[in-house]
This record gives C-alpha cells, sequence and structure tokens, in this order.
C-alpha cells in the first residue's frame, strides 16, 4: 500500500483531484485546515470507491509548527507521491505568527517544510513524484532581499512572488534528487474558477470540472521526466528567471535560513 499525500484537498484542485484518485483506486493522505471538512470529504471518497484508503492531515499552512508537528506524523507511512497543491491570495497584507506574508509563507514556505520533512519517505519509496502546482501567473523575477529580510508583498504581487519561487523550489529540488529515483515537477493547473481564482482574479475560467486534469497529467508522466514546468498538458517555458541556477540555489538557500528552527527541530512544539 502506498499513498499518494494531496494537500489543500477540502476544495477546488485539490478536492477533484482527490476524487479521481479515489475512483482510480489511489490510497490517499489528504490535508485541510477543517477537521470536520477532512471527515466529510474522507466520506465522499470512500463512496465513490470503499476500498481504498484515505488519512486525513488538519495542518493551517499559516502556522509553521502545528504544519510540522502534523507532517512530522506520517514520516513512517509509504508515500510515493507529495503534491503541493495548497495556496491562497492575500489581499490584506497579513503577517503570520512566523513573521511572513501569508501568500509566502501558505504557497511556498510550508510546503518547502513538508517537502524535506517527507524527503526520506519519498526516497525510501521511489520510484515516486513531488508535484508542485505554480501558476502562469508568476512573476517574472523575485526581489530576493526584500524577502531574505521578511519584507513580502501581497494581492497580486505577493501570489505571483510565491508562484515563482514554487517554480525555483521544483527545479531545485529536481537538481538535488537526480539521481534519486524521485521527479520534481511545477506546473500551470489550467484557468479555473476555484475560490482563490475567484478572489483575485473573478470568475474568468472553466468549471471545477476539469479541475483535476493537469495534476492526473503530472502524476502520469513517466518519472525520467523532471525540472519541468508543465502547462496545456505538455512540457512550457516558465519565465527565463526561474531556469537560472543562481536563482534557483537562492531561493533555496532563503528557505533554509528562513526555516531553520523548524528542520532542525527546535521550533517544534514551542
Amino acid at each position: 500500500m502506498a499513498f499518494v499525500l494531496l494537500t489543500g484537498a477540502t476544495d477546488g484542485i485539490g478536492l477533484k483531484s482527490a476524487e479521481e484518485f479515489a475512483k482510480l483506486g489511489i490510497d490517499l493522505i489528504i490535508h485541510g485546515r477543517s477537521k470536520t471538512k477532512l471527515e466529510n470529504i474522507k466520506e465522499r471518497l470512500l463512496s465513490l470507491n470503499p476500498s481504498v484508503k484515505v488519512l486525513t492531515l488538519k495542518a493551517d499552512f499559516s502556522n509553521l509548527s502545528e504544519t510540522k508537528d502534523t507532517f512530522e506524523c506520517i514520516k513512517s507511512e509509504k508515500i510515493h507521491t507529495l503534491i503541493n497543491n495548497a495556496g491562497c491570495f492575500d489581499s490584506k497584507g497579513v503577517i503570520t505568527k512566523d513573521g511572513f506574508g501569508l501568500s509566502y509563507q501558505v504557497n511556498h514556505l510550508a510546503h518547502f517544510l513538508i517537502t524535506h520533512i517527507l524527503l526520506d519517505t519519498l526516497i525510501k519509496n521511489a520510484p515516486s513524484k513531488i508535484i508542485i502546482v505554480s501558476s502562469m501567473a508568476h512573476a517574472s523575477s523575485v526581489n530576493f532581499e526584500k524577502i531574505e529580510k521578511k519584507e513580502f508583498s501581497y494581492s497580486h504581487e505577493g501570489y505571483s512572488c510565491s508562484k515563482l519561487c514554487n517554480i525555483l523550489f521544483a527545479f531545485k529540488m529536481a537538481r538535488l534528487l537526480k539521481h534519486r529515483n524521485v521527479s520534481v515537477n511545477c506546473l500551470h493547473p489550467g484557468v479555473i474558477n476555484t475560490k482563490l481564482l475567484i478572489e483575485g482574479w473573478s470568475a474568468c475560467g472553466l468549471d471545477l470540472s476539469s479541475a483535476h486534469k493537469m495534476i492526473m497529467y503530472a502524476y502520469n508522466l513517466q518519472n525520467s521526466v523532471s525540472g519541468e514546468y508543465l502547462k496545456d498538458f505538455e512540457i512550457a517555458r516558465a519565465t527565463l528567471f526561474a531556469y537560472e541556477i543562481k536563482n534557483q540555489d537562492i531561493c533555496y538557500k532563503i528557505g533554509l535560513k528562513h526555516l531553520e528552527g523548524y528542520l532542525n527541530g527546535t521550533k517544534a512544539n514551542p
């Protein structure tokens, strides 16, 4: 038995993807912020396919200590695919209790953390995959100096910056895991009328019936495809900034710095 772990599985793209995996008989670990929603969706998935196993994980990505503690608990599970899908659009300039911009923390930094928590598990269960949901709305560049100093933008600028960080992180991890049989790709899921899209851009996309399709496309790729940006069911090109190795390395170094206490365990269970 091996699991697909899907963050942000209680709504939108994540929920539709979870339903598709369940229909295919693939065991799932689903993450969300609400225990009630998670239990309701677990029942929904089991009604689609009673033979699948579904585990639930409640964690608010705006709280890194809670996120770390929650995901540490499932390191012993056999996980062969991690789908970093959860996301938010912050229109108010929220700063989390950890001191980061909400978009940066939820969309990028929390996924950076859980990827490292589960890295040994994914390597052990190779061939395995890491799939990171980015967006074609990613920025053309990142001001690393501001991020390192914890100066964060919000609204569309903050969102697009976090989505470029997703791509930089995916490309860096693909390099690090090149010889470990763990593929790492990022993708634009399509313009789908999720709550996030409606909040940031209004209802200008496709209905939710197609929300899972790009994630399933990435999931079904051969593991030899790694370090790619996927869009419209093919390998595409992200902004040129993302392909500069120095930019990938700087983004990764800043992530390590911002998560230093969490990655070495000093901030768990404060």
